[in-house]
């Protein structure tokens, strides 16, 4: 009794799913035929072309397989998705045709960027990015009169920084490979290049730097120290009813800006700097009890009474006092 229950009950079932995926199938077969003549042929293409790049590399795949499987997921992979023609990265945009080394295997037959010349490096990567902003000046640039390429900064497969395709695992680690000597001003008693609670630069080499070119020797983002400074320093940009002309010249005439010993990122102690200038005013102020010039030594110096050392606007702030 039992077993012709289950006859009647699960079978029936059965072949009520079968039914079921056949027509789901048809369906499926119908549609695309329709699409196939509805479709104008141009939007055929593009959905062809844009199925393309899963499979870039394929070739490349058999021996370099974690390479292949890892390029959909950085920025020149992802490019492909979206670029058309000479902007879509592929494997052949750099190691160009790998027809002879898929069929040999051999190193030599295969187009290897990290054993060119920096110059045929750079000029490999500016095929696609010689139209971005931040690249417009870097022929000719600083770092390029050097014969620093692409790759000292970046790698293509193996970056420590996704984003950016970092060799280092953040900006300021890149840049302080090369210029050591600014290394220790991450850890002087002032410093820009402050970190955050996770360890994050908040203004690091780029908020003032262009590592790919810029209008002055130090690669600046903007075409004067002084402009660069007042991105953030907005308040002592002026203009002021007096002006203090070492603080329109140059921030720098003062000021170490990656770093130093003394407060405000002065080149020296506060009264030290002013007597630079103006040593030929000691006489004409008083001196305390004690050692000569005892005056200057209080606290933060002539900063005492001369606060509005980078300009004043009040009436009687010419000797930036008020």
């Amino acid at each position: 009794m039992t077993k012709r229950i289950v006859s009647r009950t699960y079978f029936p079932d059965l072949k009520l799913s079968v039914k079921l995926l056949i027509i789901v199938a048809f369906v499926g077969l119908l549609i695309t035929a329709l699409a196939r003549h509805v479709l104008p042929p141009d939007l055929l293409a593009n959905t062809a072309e844009a199925a393309t790049p899963l499979d870039i590399g394929q070739d490349c795949k058999k021996c370099h397989a974690a390479i292949v499987e890892a390029f959909p997921r950085n920025v020149h992979g992802k490019s492909a998705k979206f670029l058309e023609g000479a902007r879509s990265a592929s494997c052949e945009t750099c190691h160009a045709n790998p027809e002879k080394h898929v069929k040999t295997g051999k190193k030599e037959d295969i187009t290897s960027p990290a054993k060119m010349p920096a110059k045929e490096i750079n000029s490999s990567c500016l095929q696609c990015h010689s139209q971005d902003r931040h690249t417009f000046a870097w022929q000719g640039s600083k770092h390029d009169r050097k014969d620093v390429s692409c790759l000292s900064c970046h790698t293509q497969h193996h970056p420590k920084n996704e984003e950016n395709m970092l060799a280092a695992t953040t900006t300021e680690e890149t840049c302080l490979r090369c210029h050591t000597s600014v290394r220790k001003a991450v850890y002087q008693r002032s410093s820009h290049l402050i970190r955050s609670e996770h360890g994050n630069m908040k203004v690091g080499c780029t908020s003032c730097h262009n590592p790919h070119g810029g209008q002055t020797d130090k690669m600046l983002v903007e075409e004067t120290v002084n402009n660069t400074c007042y991105g953030c320093h907005a308040e002592k940009r002026g203009p002021f009813l007096w002006e203090h002309p070492p603080a329109r010249e140059n921030c720098m005439s003062c000021h170490s800006p990656h770093g130093a010993s003394n407060t405000r990122l002065l080149t020296q102690r506060a009264n030290l700097q002013c007597q630079q200038c103006h040593i030929h005013m000691l006489p004409r102020h008083s001196t305390l009890a004690g050692k000569p010039l005892d005056i200057w030594t209080l606290n933060r110096g002539c900063v005492n009474c001369h606060s509005q050392v980078h300009g004043s606007n009040h009436p009687g702030g010419r000797t930036f006092t008020r």
